[in-house]
């Protein structure tokens, strides 16, 4: 059983439980009261008009005496023919002494009262009334359920899409890896015993498919970073050589300078430093490392170089080893880099170069550089341009500080 599937379901119909739960109190709580006060107050401006017209006889619209019948006032209430007996009038819960009462219609109510005194005392005075009884009870013993229910349905409906669009996305995936193992094993015999690169681009390749298997294994979480130490320069030189002959395309036959802390190496020749290299060893998963300057070094490339040059730093900083990609392009926003790591976020520039992408790199980048316990952050170049800086936390005892 997916249990990570299962707790996303239950978060998504957790609202819709809580909703429903309450909708539920509130037609057994509360809608009984709401019917009761309802009633309450209809009586209670009923009794109003009843006792107005008691003490002003003149407010009735007609005038009923027993024995003759309408005797005063307008005729057209067929409900009340001329000939009602006295104890149709009289209504259930009032005292004989204050007799008074209603009978109700669809837009409003005929309200009566009893004469006062000797005189009068055989009289019942009639007023129409606008006071109108809603019918709460109706309104949401029926409409009260249907929500519940339709709320309900979209939330199921919601939920299975939701697991439906998984399922599709693991079975996608489970697919791609199982295609892609084949031929990259089948690569790995085929690559010659002197070609090393070619070797570790293999097995690279070969462990991120396993990374995807391991994704879909643990039901759609990433699995945790190895904490190895691991040779940032090293990761470096790896990730540079699959871009180096396109930014030797660009830059006119030049690598990318990179400098070791304040004593600055050679450009790179070949793939490799010229010079000696100083140590900077970190704590983390060479897999994700090398993905993450894969990233920058593709960034840098389709972004930075065709507008100005790009520069590559490594130091020490408190107990990390860092990693700055200084480039001198078109640069961005602060905007547009408070939301650089945004899912699927491209900035203007970008999306003006017209060139391809989807905006989950850097995002995904920062991820891994933060499951390793370091970062990846960005900041303005002056004049112009960005400084990408990845940190990763220094192995101990492993790296010579660079003075």
């Amino acid at each position: 059983m997916n249990w990570r599937l299962l707790r996303s379901v239950a978060a998504l119909s957790l609202p819709t439980v809580v909703v429903v739960a309450l909708g539920v109190r509130f037609l057994l709580n509360d809608v009984p009261v709401i019917v009761r006060d309802e009633k309450e107050r209809v009586r209670a401006e009923s009794e109003h008009a009843a006792k107005a017209m008691r003490e002003d006889p003149l407010l009735a619209d007609f005038v009923w005496e027993r024995g003759r019948g309408i005797i005063r006032g307008v005729s057209e209430f067929g409900d009340y023919p001329a000939d009602m007996l006295w104890k149709d009038w009289n209504s259930a819960g009032t005292k004989w002494n204050d007799m008074w009462g209603w009978r109700a219609f669809e837009d409003g109510r005929l309200v009566w009262a009893r004469g006062v005194g000797e005189k009068d005392g055989d009289m019942v005075y009639v007023r129409w009334t606008d006071i109108e009884e809603r019918d709460y009870a109706f309104m949401f013993y029926l409409f009260g359920p249907m929500f519940l229910i339709v709320l309900v349905g979209i939330t199921f409906l919601g939920a299975r899409f939701f697991v439906d669009y998984v399922r599709s996305r693991d079975d996608f995936l489970a697919a791609t890896a199982h295609d892609l193992t084949t031929p990259l094993v089948g690569m790995r015999y085929s690559i010659g015993r002197n070609d090393e690169e070619a070797k570790v681009l293999n097995e690279r390749m070969i462990r991120l498919v396993a990374n995807i298997k391991d994704f879909l294994r643990l039901g759609g979480k990433r699995p945790k970073p190895q904490r190895d130490e691991v040779d940032l320069v090293k990761c470096y030189k790896e990730a540079y050589a699959l871009f180096r002959e396109d930014i030797r395309d660009v830059t006119d036959g030049s690598d990318i300078p990179v400098d070791m802390g304040t004593d600055p190496t050679e450009p790179l020749k070949n793939g490799t430093f010229a010079g000696p290299v100083p140590n900077f060893t970190a704590m983390g998963d060479e897999t994700l490392v090398v993905q993450i300057l894969w990233n920058l070094i593709g960034n840098d490339l389709k972004y930075a170089l065709p507008y100005g040059p790009v520069c590559v730093r490594f130091f020490r900083k408190d107990c990390f080893v860092c990693v700055e990609f200084v480039d001198e392009g078109q640069g961005m926003s602060p905007r547009e880099m408070a939301r650089a790591f945004d899912r699927y976020y491209r900035a203007k520039t970008v999306l003006e170069s017209g060139k391809g992408g989807f905006g989950i790199g850097l995002c995904t980048a920062r991820e891994f550089a933060r499951s390793m316990g370091g970062d990846l952050t960005v900041r303005a170049n002056s004049p112009h341009g960005c400084i990408f800086t990845l940190s990763l936390p220094a192995a101990k005892g492993g790296n010579e500080a660079v003075s």
